[in-house]
């Protein structure tokens, strides 16, 4: 392959990568909602994120073994109907608190494995352009994470209610799973050898999962706290604080679409030392400066740092990881459930301590970490020769 090939098989995976983003986005503009619905705590409603992040860990800890035991084609099919029912689920106007928790654990478990499987096919069906790919379908996830509350938010202002807006997701993804089938899979070109491997995972590799960590810990973070922030530092109203967060989105989303096209050009680590570089000055900005103009100009910068971090830090695992792709996207995608459940918690820990304008200098610690990892653990990710570049 010389180039990347957007044929129809790659365009169903972002398309599926995409709906899988509108709930994930649209999950805490509904939160809210369900919670005045169902006369919950904030406490209470809180745990929905804590039992997507504990059903996350599962399937990362399960997903390679399935991936081999079921086919990844296979799992993708099953995973993605599940994942439908439990978003079904989710909406039911009857459900009260036991069903909705059940639910998002319920898509925190399958979902997990759905995305896991995509990630993998993605890499290996595109070969040396599978981090650009994967890159992509990350920026379209990203614009869909920025329309996606807003449907569900004007869904909620008209007689059609916000269900409406998680209704187009199920919609979109069982038609996904139908036009794709089971049998449109990769032809590996990794020995089956190094999937079926058992054992430890290749020297490095441990360090490859500790960086995607630190990208993942300081972006759960940044987004989770990223409103309190606005409102203590940049005296914004608490609803002008959740729009602005779409400065962090948006700035990923831009990132991603750019970062896919330098792929062809510099190594892989070339461009994680650059964009995490990029991510630290654009939070310094955010974190020193208490001027609203200002705090959103950097959490852009920001974002545009942050978008590539992942699908760029998974890229390189796959890489660290001696032809086990199944293998490294289960371990990033576990790695992506403890972020989750853990670097948010953290902070605000520490936060509840101090003050939330020291607790985020975490973000700005596990960033420094990612550089001094990338510049002492590098690994060799040749950059893709293109027909031109031949």
């Amino acid at each position: 392959m010389s180039a990347l090939v957007r044929d129809r098989i790659t365009w169903l995976t972002y398309s599926q990568m995409a709906l899988f983003a509108w709930f994930m986005y649209g999950l805490g503009a509904t939160i809210a909602i369900v919670r005045d619905e169902q006369g919950t705590s904030r406490t209470l409603a809180g745990l929905h994120g804590t039992a997507l992040a504990a059903a996350g860990i599962i399937a990362g800890l399960a997903a390679a073994g399935l991936i081999g035991s079921v086919g990844r084609g296979r799992l993708i099919q099953l995973t993605g109907l599940a994942t439908t029912l439990c978003v079904l689920l989710y909406i039911t106007p009857s459900g009260g608190y036991p069903v909705t928790m059940a639910a998002v654990f319920g898509v925190g478990l399958v979902g997990s494995l759905f995305i896991i499987a995509l990630n993998a096919f993605l890499l290996e069906y595109h070969g040396p352009f599978g981090a650009a790919a994967l890159t992509e379908s990350n920026a379209l996830a990203s614009f869909i994470g920025l329309i996606s509350p807003l449907v569900i938010g004007l869904c909620a202002a008209t007689l059609l209610g916000w269900r409406a807006g998680m209704v187009v997701m199920i919609i979109g993804l069982v038609i996904t799973v139908f036009l794709r089938g089971r049998s449109l899979t990769p032809t590996t070109t990794a020995p089956a050898a190094a999937e079926d491997r058992r054992g430890p995972m290749p020297k490095g590799f441990g360090w490859s999962m500790a960086l995607v960590m630190c990208f993942l810990g300081s972006e759960f973070a940044l987004v989770f706290w990223t409103p309190d922030l606005l409102r203590e530092r940049g005296g914004f109203t608490a609803a002008a604080a959740a729009a602005a967060l779409g400065a962090i989105t948006a700035g990923m989303a831009i990132g991603r679409l750019m970062g896919s096209r330098l792929t062809v050009r510099f190594t892989t680590d070339t461009l994680l030392k650059s964009s995490t570089t990029i991510a630290l000055v654009g939070f310094i900005i955010t974190w020193a400066i208490p001027n609203a103009v200002v705090i959103l100009i950097g959490l852009l910068i920001t974002g545009l740092g942050l978008g590539v971090l992942w699908p760029f830090g998974l890229a390189r695992a796959v890489a660290a990881s001696g032809g086990r792709t199944n293998h490294a996207a289960a371990r990033a995608g576990l790695a992506t459930s403890v972020a989750l459940a853990t670097a948010p918690f953290a902070l605000g820990f520490v936060a509840d301590l101090t003050n939330l304008h020291i607790a985020l200098l975490l973000v700005g610690a596990m960033l420094v970490a990612a550089l001094f990892i990338l510049q002492f653990r590098p690994v060799d990710v040749p950059v893709p020769q293109t027909a031109a570049g031949r």
